[in-house]
This record gives C-alpha cells, structure tokens and sequence, in this order.
C-alpha cells in the first residue's frame, strides 16, 4: 500500500503529528521501534507544560512552546489526561539570581507582546510572603519568582491519548518497525525497516534520537546533537513534604553547589518527584542510573526542601534527550520530507504546535488537506480516579475471583482488572507489563510491582493469547540498570 504520509517515530512530537493529520480524508501510517508507544524521549522527562520565561525570546523553541501551552486546556478535555495548572517558582539565592529573574519576566513578556497576547501577572516574591506560598522552602532562597503560566502532565500518558485518538480516527500504525532509512524514488518515499518497506508521498522524521540519521540518509545537512541524561527520583505519595508549585533554581555557572537548577514537583497523581541533572553521553539507550549521579540531584533538590527523605524513594529512572548545538529546534522540509531533529524541552509544551506546522509544511508541499466527515476529538480517560479503599475493602477485592473486573489487580495503586482490560482493548497493541503500567498504574506504587506483575502477565496473556513465558517487561527495549534504594539510603 501506498500511504499519503508516513510518520517515523510514535513519540509525542509523532504521536501530536498523527492525530492532527487524523481530521484529514488521508492515508497516514506511523511507524515505531519498539513495542509501544512513547517509550523513548517521550518517557523519560518530567512532564512539565513550559511557559516562555525560561525560553530563550526569539527562538521557534519561545514561538512554538507559548502557541502549544495554549492548547493544553482543550487537549486534556478531549483526550482524558490530567493537566494541572500549578504554577512554578524560579528561586534565587542571591542578588545577582534576583536580577536573572527580572531578566525572565522580560524574556516572558516579549515572547507574549510578539504573539499579540496579554502576558499573566509575573511576581516576585520575598521574605514572609515566600514562604506562605512554600512552608518547606529552604531559609537560604531569597526571593523566587512566581511563573503561573506552567503546569504538569503525565507525559506518556499524554503521548498514548494522542495515538489512541489518532488510531481511533483511521491511523494505522505499526510497532516493532525499526526504521534504517527513507530515500526518493520517483514520485514516493521509500522507508525501509529491519523487515519490511513502505511508500509514502510525504514523510515525517519524529524519530527522537534517530532523527539526525535519518535525516542525512535523506539528503539534509549534519546537525551535531548531544545526548544528555537526566536522573530522577519519585517519591512514595506519603513522602512527608509539602510543594505546592513546580520548583525551579535559577541556573548558575560559577556556583555548582545549587545543584544546577535541579526540580522539585509533585506528580499529577501526588508522588514527590526531583532531577534531573544533566549529564553528557554517548548512548540514546543508555538510561541506568547510578549513586552518584543520584545523590548530587538529591543534594540540589534539598537546596530547595532540605527536608526530603530519602527513605521515602520508591524508584529511580532516567531520561536521554537530544540537545542540538544550535540551542534550537531543528524543523527543515523539502521535497515532502519533514526533518524534525534536536526536539528537547520545551518538545513536550510545543508538540500541539510543531504539529500544526508540520501539517501546514505539507499543505504547501501540495498535499491535499481535506476536514474528513466524522472526526471524533475526544477519547475517554483510563484512569478516572485513584482509589482509596480501606484496609476491609483492599483485602476482600483482591481476594475476589480471577474473572470478576473489580479484582484488584494492584495492590499499592489499587488498580482493578477492568481497568487493565479497557485500557489493552483501544487499537493500541498493549503486550508488555511496562505498557500496562503506563496506562493504568499498576505497578507504579511503593512495591514496584512485587505484587502485581504475575497477575498483570497472567491476565495480558488471557486478553492477547500470547504464551505467559513471552510477556516480558519492556519488550525490546532494553532493561536499565537501576541504582539499589537500600544503598542510596546509607549513603545519603
């Protein structure tokens, strides 16, 4: 089959392209490595919706991040995934910090004034009225700026509603594609994978770490990138602290003891959450963790709340993200190709807008962009609300039999098998315990999945008639090591 458009990746930048492509009477195809969706850059991030502040003004990083926050409202209405509006805090220690918040209040407001928008009330607070906005506030931060234009999601969450949508409207989309090439022949696009090829009038390079590769197979110039991993750690919900905004550091060159802006942030669903640092590396899979690296984003994020316990950390993880050299996106087309390569943050606050521009690239490029009858825009959530069952009520429902839906199938998140079962049934083939997790919870709590994993793989095994023995954790992805969180507690 020859398709109108083949995307190449299932990331959010890919997934975002795919369902604004999904409004139109076209063939798309949206091709991904790995057995799930969003298992890359997409993953392993912390989830934050960006406001311009902290974008350099000027950059099609400031331009696309302010257009795409905008939308985030109306996508989590339509696609059933949690946005949070809580604002952040850039804290400063400092005079000289002081004066680089007055410089992102600037920053901020030249990005709004240049899209012809009013900009929100920037502060900056000090003293006794800091510290009623963050009890828990490190003494030493002088004043912080108030940045109310940011909010969190949970960005696989968000990346696998926008697929979900896509495919519900007519995408066709193909796991465990690894693609190692794209060139012109004639009038199509020729993509080959590691099994197969497909034609396609028009391409999109969403291929995160890949992308650059793929790029110059197809004749766009080197764009030197730079893989950085950040670390993270979350925090079991009952993590005695209180933060109320995101917590952010003013970066500093000469002072490596603030941690280097390490974050401090609750998670949609309440766990503490801090990193990430950055540290440069060779290889895009590579996301161990190491003690090291750990106990450094640990003593940054005590520059903000000295008073997190570490007992209290239940996983750590890491992300790898491609920073281009030119300190900007890198969005080229011709010929009906779209290279989009060096897609870090804010990648996940633009995505609703390189969508729209991807979309109009190809109108220009002369493909034909007709509103397709039908369209449906809204996709149920999976995870309405998190339980709270009492110790009577946990115990009777995970005793219940293997066939009833409101067995629990996870104990810590209380996570029951109706759940599991809708959320593997909606167009997106879900063969991995991590690709449960993702979707549902289970998994995500203080054991880690101890207790629920057999009875996940025993149930995705009943639902896709796969042999028990070949539903593995990650599928091909590779597994990471992970630091051992009975060391780190003695060490720090």
């Amino acid at each position: 089959m020859n398709y109108d458009v083949i995307i190449i990746g299932a990331g959010i930048v890919g997934g975002a392209v795919a369902r604004e492509l999904s409004r139109y009477r076209l063939s798309v195809l949206c091709l991904e490595k790995e057995e799930d969706v969003c298992c890359g850059v997409s993953k392993g991030n912390t989830g934050i919706v960006h406001s311009p502040a902290l974008v350099p003004f000027g950059t099609k990083k400031a331009r696309l991040s302010l257009k795409g926050r905008q939308q985030f409202d109306k996508l989590s209405r339509e696609l059933g995934f949690e946005y949070q509006k809580t604002g952040a805090l850039v804290l400063a220690y400092s005079e000289h910090d002081l004066d680089v918040l007055t410089s992102y209040i600037a920053n901020a407001e030249n990005s709004y004034r240049q899209a012809g928008i009013l900009p929100p009330d920037y502060r900056i607070f000090k003293g006794a009225e800091l510290f009623e906005q963050e009890p828990d506030l490190n003494p030493e931060v002088t004043s912080a700026l108030l940045v109310p234009d940011t909010g969190r999601i949970i960005p696989y969450e968000y990346g696998i509603a926008l697929i979900e949508n896509a495919v519900s409207n007519g995408l066709h989309l193909k796991l465990g594609q690894r693609v190692h090439s794209a060139r012109r022949e004639g009038e199509l696009w020729r993509v080959e994978t590691d099994s197969e090829f497909f034609s396609g009038r028009f391409v999109i390079n969403a291929a995160g770490h890949g992308s650059n590769e793929l790029g110059l197979a197809a004749g766009f110039p080197d764009t030197p990138i730079k893989r950085v991993k950040g670390q993270y750690l979350i925090f079991d919900r009952d993590a005695d602290v209180e933060v109320n905004h995101i917590l952010f550091q003013v970066p500093s060159k000469a002072d490596k003891h603030k941690g280097k802006g390490i974050l401090v942030t609750k998670t949609v669903y309440g766990n503490l959450m801090i990193g990430p640092d950055a540290v440069g590396q060779g290889e895009a899979e590579d996301t161990s963790t190491d003690i090291e690296s750990t106990i450094a984003v640990i003593n940054g994020a005590r520059l903000s709340i000295p008073g997190i316990d570490i007992r209290k950390a239940i996983k750590s993880f890491a992300g790898v993200r491609p920073r281009p050299e030119c300190g900007d996106f890198i969005i080229q087309s011709e010929r009906g190709f779209v290279h989009l390569c060096g897609i870090e943050s804010p990648g996940l606050t633009s995505s609703p807008a390189i969508a729209e521009e991807v979309v109009a690239r190809l109108g220009a490029e002369g493909l034909s962009l007709q509103v397709k009858d039908g369209f449906r825009a809204c996709r149920d959530a999976i995870v309405e609300r998190v339980l709270s069952l009492d110790k009577i009520e946990l115990k009777r429902r995970i005793e219940l039999a293997e066939d009833d839906p409101e067995r629990l199938l996870c104990r810590c998140e209380q996570v029951p098998q109706s759940r599991v079962v809708e959320a593997i049934s909606r167009g997106i083939p879900v063969t991995t315990i991590d690709g449960v997790k993702r979707r549902t919870r289970a998994g995500q709590g203080r054991c880690q999945g101890a207790f629920c994993t057999s009875r996940v793989r025993k149930l995705l095994a009943g639902n896709t008639g796969l042999p028990e023995e070949s539903i593995t954790q990650r599928g091909r992805e590779s597994s990471p090591l992970r630091i051992d969180l009975k060391e780190l507690r003695k060490l720090s």
